[in-house]
């Protein structure tokens, strides 16, 4: 997997958490991206745990395990958004 593919792949990850109300599982995240980006369930779950040690994803303890975006994220999103209307 090219870098290109590895950000394209948190872009995608993080796209599916935003309009997901609440938590979100891996299983989720997989469904929606895999036709595309052709990512098995354990390579979806290290970068779901890369997102982590980011601080940009919680995991939520729960099992199945779920996740969810941090206001971190939150922020980072809304400032990125911010940056373009002006």
């Amino acid at each position: 997997m090219t870098e290109a593919d590895r950000t394209y792949m948190h872009l995608m990850i993080f796209k599916i958490m935003s309009s997901t109300k609440g938590r979100v599982s891996v299983k989720q995240i997989h469904k929606a991206i895999e036709p595309n980006m052709g990512i098995s369930i354990r390579s979806l779950q290290r970068y779901l745990n890369g997102l982590v040690t980011w601080g940009l994803v919680a995991k939520d303890g729960e099992t199945p395990q779920g996740f969810t975006l941090t206001e971190t994220a939150k922020l980072l999103f809304l400032d990125l958004a911010k940056g373009i209307e002006h």
